[in-house]
């Protein structure tokens, strides 16, 4: 269900009104999804719906070639087109058929009627690199392939078939016209003369374009014409600027083109037929809209917050630029206010409509809210409105803002977790004590010294552990105040190494830990800081190795920096964490090391101290072959850094 949501947010681009007017005056023909083997009609063209002599209510929604069935007693068309569709979504590249036949029911001649082609169909790719939609352009090339046949029959013959074609092309709402080699015009139907202004189709005919226009002689239609006959190749553009003196006076105005040549007998180009559709006004209208965007867009982005203006009698919702780029959708400012509640994270949808409930009493609206982004990613949000009222008390809109605020929630959860995390470090060892306790207190075993030895050594590593803890929480306040101390002292790095792998030799006897010193020169730096750098690295190997699972300890000299690797052979770390292990408050969040002790700061810690020092921590790891956490500290300190 959610794939398909997803899917129906996808066409709404296409099927959106916004998008169906634009489309209409389009010198392509159809917009359809690539949901083979139906190929769902999205967007029609009023080209297309001319051609076609279908109404756009009849083609939008349907399959492709239900709308459209070949004769049965020749298929070829429908499968030679279908061919092509499916071809697309395989080599996920433009298919054409520069020439095909197809019947289509004529209500004209009351019957169906076969029709020439040229056929081109354009893949959109989606996020994943699939074809998602068809953008589709068929020009009628009837009148060519039946100028080539008439060629060749009776001069009767082609005489009724041209009257046919004229009456065809005559009240196209395109402009239409054919032009010789020379640019004379043989053709022009009365869509094309209004835009010339210079006439109708009788006193054109027979001139050169550029006689009469000759300011056209100018511009660079005169190469696109030069390029099509010597050439041979169809030229197609949108929203191309023109000048020319219409009315009177010299301006620009803005057509969509479509030029395509045609053949002679020997297959030489003899003329082109032009395509022209006049799009000045939805040019100049979506302009001054894209220029007013854009000052809204600029003052936007310099404050990171996007803006909204939502009418509460109607439901319509205006929002800026970069309230599009927060929710994911950035350039589309056509989503419903339906569909911005569809981005709400299901687990927050119930409260994000309870403050909508509440705003509607108290006149403020406030929310913080999960979205979900159509990649799929989850980010929190910051919702802030205030509603406007009639004079009568009735509301009437609501207008506000919008801003990311994942960064300071991801925090704010994480600092949970950790307190929460935290509690049950310290309630553990703390349980287990008072075990002890209770058990001594009963007076039992008491006289055996191995009994008495042994429970107060499990005393004592339970304060241990403690104590570690205390000190990670008092480090980590240090840290934040700005107030940690580094005390450098000269010391031997290898008897530091071998005192802590020590301390758990006694401990652990499920992992053996090797270590084999090398001759290495004194360094001068923080010996405690340092040791508990080396206590934490081995601590994490060890909990994180299979049972029985060695840990190795390296330590060398290389050019100018000694040199520590704590090795291990568990379950190793994936590439997604290696960037963040060493980030303040993170966990991994995974099976294998969900129930594993740690609250997300003894790795954060650890860099913070080889930072301070001017040193280099880091970590080279696969998943199920095990890890290698390493830092490097210089031989020769540098100023430290004290907060």
């Amino acid at each position: 269900m959610e794939r398909a949501m997803v899917d129906e947010l996808k066409d709404s681009f296409y099927t959106g009104r916004e998008f169906q007017l634009f489309f209409k005056s389009s010198t392509q023909s159809l917009v359809i999804k690539a949901d083979a083997p139906h190929f769902t009609i999205l967007a029609v063209s009023d080209d297309f719906e001319n051609n076609s002599f279908r109404k756009r209510e009849e083609l939008l929604g349907e399959g492709l070639f239900e709308i459209f069935p070949d004769n049965v007693e020749s298929p070829d068309g429908k499968e030679n087109a279908r061919l092509a569709l499916m071809d697309v979504i395989a080599s996920k590249s433009s298919v054409a058929l520069p020439v095909y036949k197809y019947e289509i029911f004529s209500p004209e001649a009351g019957d169906m009627v076969a029709h020439y082609w040229s056929n081109t169909n354009q893949p959109v790719l989606d996020e994943t690199g699939e074809v998602a939609y068809i953008i589709n352009t068929t020009v009628n090339i009837t009148r060519q392939e039946l100028l080539r046949e008439l060629n060749a029959s009776s001069k009767e013959y082609l005489l009724k078939q041209q009257e046919r074609i004229n009456k065809m092309f005559l009240n196209a709402p395109v402009g239409m016209a054919l032009f010789t080699q020379d640019y004379v015009i043989e053709y022009a139907n009365e869509a094309i003369c209004r835009m010339w202004n210079k006439g109708g189709p009788k006193e054109v005919t027979g001139k050169s374009i550029f006689q009469l226009i000759p300011s056209l002689e100018d511009t660079k239609l005169k190469s696109i014409f030069d390029r099509v006959m010597e050439s041979g190749n169809a030229y197609i553009s949108k929203e191309s600027p023109v000048s020319y003196n219409r009315n009177g006076k010299v301006a620009v105005y803005y057509f969509d083109l479509h030029f395509e040549p045609i053949y002679g007998l020997e297959k030489e180009v003899t003329g082109f037929l032009s395509l022209v559709n006049e799009v000045t006004e939805q040019v100049v209208a979506r302009r001054k809209i894209e220029n007013a965007e854009e000052r809204l867009r600029l003052a936007s982005e310099a404050t990171g917050i996007g803006s909204w203006d939502l009418d509460l009698q109607t439901g319509k919702i205006i929002y800026s630029p970069i309230m599009a780029e927060l929710l994911g959708h950035s350039g589309k400012f056509d989503l419903s206010q339906e569909e911005l509640w569809m981005l709400v994270h299901p687990d927050d949808i119930h409260q994000a409509n309870h403050a909508f409930e509440e705003a509607m009493e108290t006149g403020i609206y406030h929310c913080q809210c999960r979205i979900l982004r159509p990649d799929e990613q989850v980010f929190w949000i910051g919702v802030m409105g205030k509603v406007q009222y009639e004079q009568d008390k009735s509301p009437i809109r609501m207008i506000g803002t919008v801003m990311d605020i994942t960064e300071s929630k991801q925090e704010e959860i994480k600092k949970n977790d950790f307190i929460a995390i935290a509690s049950h470090e310290l309630k553990t060892p703390l349980t287990s004590l008072k075990a002890y306790a209770q058990f001594l207190k009963t007076g039992k075993n008491v006289t055996d010294p191995g009994f008495v030895s042994s429970i107060a050594g499990r005393i004592e590593g339970q304060i241990n552990k403690m104590t570690k803890l205390v000190y990670s929480f008092l480090d980590l306040s240090r840290i934040e105040s700005g107030k940690i101390e580094i005390l450098m002292e000269d010391f031997d790095l290898n008897q530091l190494i071998r005192e802590v792998a020590d301390d758990y030799v006694l401990q652990e006897k499920n992992h053996p830990l090797r270590f084999e010193p090398t001759e290495l020169p004194l360094i001068r730096a923080d010996r405690n800081k340092v040791m508990q750098v080396i206590d934490n690295l081995i601590s994490n190997a060890i909990k994180y190795s299979p049972q029985g699972g060695a840990v190795t300890i390296h330590a060398t000299n290389e050019q100018g920096f000694l040199v520590v690797n704590v090795e291990d052979h568990g379950i190793g770390i994936d590439n997604n964490h290696v960037t963040k292990i060493f980030e303040r408050y993170y966990r991994i969040d995974d099976l294998q090391v969900k129930n594993a002790s740690g609250f997300g700061i003894g790795l954060y810690l650890c860099a913070d101290i080889i930072k301070r020092h001017h040193g280099e921590i880091g970590l080279h790891s696969e998943p199920g072959k095990g890890s290698n956490f390493y830092f490097k500290l210089p031989l020769q300190p540098m100023p430290l850094t004290q907060g």
